[in-house]
């Protein structure tokens, strides 16, 4: 059997890295994700994949505008006519701010595409494929509001709500693993915070917060494989691989924090429960950052230019970060920088002056010293040579207004 996995596909985000597309009148951003999506729906039909599970975060909310909802469904009705069964689960971008119902992808069961399930609550479904039968818990997002209620939680720290929260989820998960049937293989999939999942730019983009759930919930012998939604760094949370716990990680970088990730979907193979899986890269656009300090150089545009050569930035977001003095900023012509960065796919530009004032703290006056006053400004002013004339005179200006005052 063999499936194919991805998640956080967050169509219509990262606008403000693109630029509007003169032949199709779209932000090139969009085209950017649809494209990597395509790919994804492209391998599973010229693989012939038995199933497709999307991890949830159609959208980055769930009100999309119609022309965005049309991109999405144009893709997925490919798996629809394929005869490829697919499960869509529901993020926590895909659903109401409320926490009730997943808005974006709900349309998907009302509408009763065939071979199509929403993973709107905890469940499990049995689905039938060419190759065979095969179990699928749906673990959708879960908030606060929909598991407790206000009485539950008053007086409660947030650690103690998160535990309350467990409480109430796995023995719900518990019951739905005793129901299972053991000779079938069993995948469970969730849109969930794991324990010790390293985050990418979910941390920002999250809607409401959530609470984490424990791995020994999701490495249970009863599953073959664990396929997680949410964070949008791919990574494996169980390198025993007794099941593997796979985050697939977003199609696309949705913004500079995601520069360093690989981005991509996952392929599994099952055979008689044996699982081997594999992590596919995407042609991801880029996301370049170019720091540059050139508060020291003499001449600050011919090493600004140096610097930029570095990177291959065609084609690619940039960000161009540089700092210098007052002074340099006439020495630095923006028609310049403008046309090296114009082969970027789109680029910024901040330009960060350094103030002269400037001084470094003296470790002697840091947190926690206990100086008294007079040798507090005796320290300070010994390290200020242009005060050195004055230092005699201003100690004893100081030491008479102490006496003063006591």
């Amino acid at each position: 059997m063999k499936i194919l996995n991805l998640s956080d596909i967050h169509l219509g985000s990262s606008f403000r890295h693109g630029k509007i597309n003169p032949e199709t009148q779209q932000n090139t951003r969009l085209e950017d994700f649809i494209h990597s999506l395509s790919i994804c729906i492209d391998r599973a039909i010229n693989e012939d994949v038995d199933l497709v599970l999307f991890g949830g975060d159609a959208f980055p909310d769930s009100t999309p505008a119609p022309y965005i909802q049309s991109a999405f469904a144009n893709q997925f009705r490919r798996l629809a006519q394929g005869n490829i069964p697919t499960v869509l689960l529901i993020g926590n971008h895909d659903q109401h701010t409320q926490g009730s119902g997943g808005a974006s992808l709900s349309i998907y069961r009302t509408l009763a595409v065939p071979n199509f399930i929403v993973g709107e609550h905890l469940e499990t479904h049995l689905i039938e494929t060419k190759s065979g039968l095969i179990q699928v818990i749906t673990l959708p997002w879960l908030t606060r509001s929909v598991l407790l209620t206000r009485p539950e939680t008053e007086g409660l720290s947030m650690e103690q709500i998160n535990q309350l929260l467990i409480q109430k989820i796995e023995p719900c998960l518990e019951d739905e693993i005793r129901r299972l049937n053991p000779d079938i293989p069993t995948i469970l999939l969730a849109h969930v915070m794991a324990e010790r999942a390293s985050l990418g730019a979910e941390r920002f983009l999250a809607v409401g917060k959530g609470f984490q759930i424990p791995l020994s919930m999701l490495i249970r012998s009863e599953f073959d494989y664990v396929s997680l939604g949410h964070v949008h760094k791919h990574q494996n949370l169980n390198p025993k691989n007794n099941p593997p716990v796979v985050y697939p990680g977003s199609i696309e970088r949705v913004d500079f924090s995601e520069e360093k990730e690989e981005k991509g979907y996952v392929l599994i193979h099952l055979n008689q429960k044996q699982v081997h899986w594999e992590f596919c890269v995407l042609p991801a656009r880029s996301f370049i950052t170019i720091e540059v300090d050139l508060s020291h150089s003499v001449h600050p545009e011919t090493d600004l230019l140096e610097a930029i050569a570095k990177y291959n930035i065609e084609d690619a977001v940039v960000r161009l970060i540089y700092r210098l003095r007052s002074e340099q900023i006439e020495l630095v012509k923006m028609n310049v920088i403008n046309e090296v960065l114009s082969i970027s796919h789109t680029y910024t530009i901040k330009a960060e002056i350094i103030s002269q004032l400037t001084r470094a703290r003296l470790p002697e006056l840091g947190i926690g010293k206990s100086l008294d006053p007079l040798s507090a400004l005796s320290t300070y002013l010994n390290n200020r040579q242009d005060l050195q004339d004055l230092v005699p005179d201003m100690l004893a200006a100081a030491q008479n207004l102490l006496s003063n005052i006591s």
